[in-house]
């Protein structure tokens, strides 16, 4: 029951009017579309985004080699993948020198924080993706778009794998949830009891500090750590497996089985909690954990 005929507006100004045909339940582009692809040089695996600009008009957006203008595209690769390229075209040429940046990604105006790290020589993102995956609830498959519109910082669509944008705007996401990734605050080291105190607010994850991983000496050896609850009541102590991830200088450690740990601690994602690290008894402590609470109740 559509039109038979929409008008297609490309990057560059120019109209195309295209028909519309019907097949087993689905609208195509026909007779027209020929001359889109002929003006804008696209070919098989070009990816395109169109935007209904009303019920017969549509604002086309096309990416060759994964870029247009100032936006690139990527899958959302299986969530155990932490890095994500962003093409040089995108980044001015300054970035070359720069290691260790944060990124605000915006989505539906909620800003999440995301770190911009180097690997083989390109830049891309890493630690924050997780939080956007999980609390948005994303799929392995799903379509990213990225739009850089100031400094570090972009804009994020995602499109579903029936390849239609998804709308994030009945999710619980405030300010509060996103603060900067890895956040590490009030950290100080007692020189004659050699303890390394830090405050995390809880990932999908959780990554060491370089200073712990150097006081237990991981670069020598992966090995379990041992912790102790001083949160609960009577404390918990038992042994929790380490892991490492190979970052652009070296390698970065990781809790493993954390899903595991935060049920036996406690703790849920954006709860805030203290931590501490005894070089000499070779022990993580958790001290205190303060439950997030949404600005919204």
């Amino acid at each position: 029951m559509g039109p038979t005929n929409v008008d297609i507006h490309t990057d560059d100004g120019r109209i195309f009017n295209v028909c519309l045909t019907e097949s087993k339940g689905n609208l195509f582009f026909f007779h027209g579309w020929s001359n889109v692809t002929q003006h804008l040089g696209l070919s098989k695996g070009c990816f395109i985004v169109f935007n209904p600009l009303d019920c017969t008009t549509f604002k086309l957006t096309h990416f060759i080699d994964g870029v247009s203008g100032s936006s690139f595209w990527t899958y959302l690769l299986r969530t155990s993948s932490h890095f994500y390229v962003i093409p040089e075209v995108i980044l001015p040429e300054t970035f070359s020198t720069s290691i260790d940046l944060i990124s605000t990604i915006m989505i539906n105006n909620n800003p999440f924080h995301v770190r911009i790290e180097t690997d083989g020589g390109k830049f891309g993102f890493t630690v924050g993706i997780d939080v956007i995956v999980s609390l948005l609830h994303l799929e392995p498959g799903c379509f990213l778009i990225f739009t850089k519109y100031f400094g570090n910082d972009f804009n994020l669509k995602v499109f579903g794998k029936n390849c239609v944008e998804k709308n994030f705007l009945d999710v619980d996401v405030d300010v509060p949830l996103v603060p900067p990734i890895d956040a590490v605050n009030e950290i100080y080291e007692e020189p004659h009891s050699r303890v390394y105190r830090f405050s995390r607010i809880v990932g999908t994850d959780f990554m060491l500090p370089d200073r712990v991983s150097e006081m237990a000496k991981l670069n020598i050896c992966l090995k379990d750590i041992t912790v102790r609850l001083l949160n609960l009541e009577p404390p918990v102590q038992f042994t929790n497996g380490t892991r490492r991830e190979r970052t652009h200088n070296g390698f970065r450690y990781a809790l493993r089985r954390w899903s595991k740990f935060m049920k036996t601690a406690g703790i849920k994602v954006r709860d805030t909690v203290d931590y501490c690290f005894d070089e000499n008894d070779q022990v993580l402590s958790v001290e205190k954990v303060v439950p997030y609470v949404s600005g919204r109740n």
